[in-house]
C-alpha cells in the first residue's frame, strides 16, 4: 500500500468511529439509565479511544485527521439510530447492531489490506473490540436483556 492508501484507510476507520459515538449518544440518550445503557456508555467510550488512536497515527503518518464530528453518513446514521432507539431499548440495540455490523465490515475490509505491522496490530485491536460489541449486542437482543430485572449485562 502507498501512504496515501494507508492515509485513506485510517482516514476511513476515524471517521466510522466518529459516526459510531453519534450514534451511540442517540442511542443512550434514549434508553433508560441501568445496565444497557452502562454497556452502551462503554463500547461509545472504546469508540472514541479508537478515534484518538487512529488520528495519532495519522499524525504519525504526517497527515492531518479528520476533524471529531459526523459525516453526512454520520449524522444520517445518528439520526436514523436516535428515531429508532425512541421505539424503545429493543429498537436501539437493533439500530446499534445495523451500526456495529457496517463498523465490524468496514474494519474487517482494512485488515485483508497490507497494512504495516504497528497499523495492522492497532487495527486488529479495535477490530477486536467491534467483534466484541456486536457479539454483545446480538447476545442481548437474543436474550432480550432490556427486559430482565436488574442482570448486569457484561461485555
Amino acid at each position: 500500500m502507498t501512504q496515501q492508501e494507508i492515509a485513506d484507510a485510517l482516514t476511513a476507520l476515524v471517521q466510522l468511529d466518529v459516526d459510531a459515538v453519534v450514534a451511540y449518544d442517540r442511542a443512550i440518550a434514549v434508553v433508560a439509565d441501568g445496565p444497557v445503557a452502562n454497556q452502551l456508555a462503554l463500547f461509545r467510550l472504546d469508540h472514541q479511544r479508537h478515534v484518538v488512536e487512529l488520528s495519532r497515527a495519522l499524525l504519525d503518518l504526517e497527515v492531518r485527521p479528520p476533524q471529531a464530528q459526523p459525516d453526512m453518513k454520520g449524522t444520517l446514521l445518528g439520526s436514523l439510530t436516535g428515531l429508532r432507539a425512541r421505539l424503545g431499548p429493543e429498537q436501539a440495540l437493533r439500530a446499534m447492531r445495523v451500526n456495529e455490523q457496517l463498523t465490524t465490515a468496514t474494519y474487517a475490509r482494512t485488515l485483508a489490506r497490507p497494512l504495516p505491522p504497528n497499523l495492522l496490530e492497532l487495527v486488529r485491536r479495535n477490530d477486536a473490540d467491534e467483534q466484541r460489541h456486536l457479539a454483545w449486542l446480538e447476545r442481548a437482543l437474543d436474550e432480550r436483556i432490556w427486559s430482565q430485572p436488574s442482570q448486569s449485562p457484561g461485555a
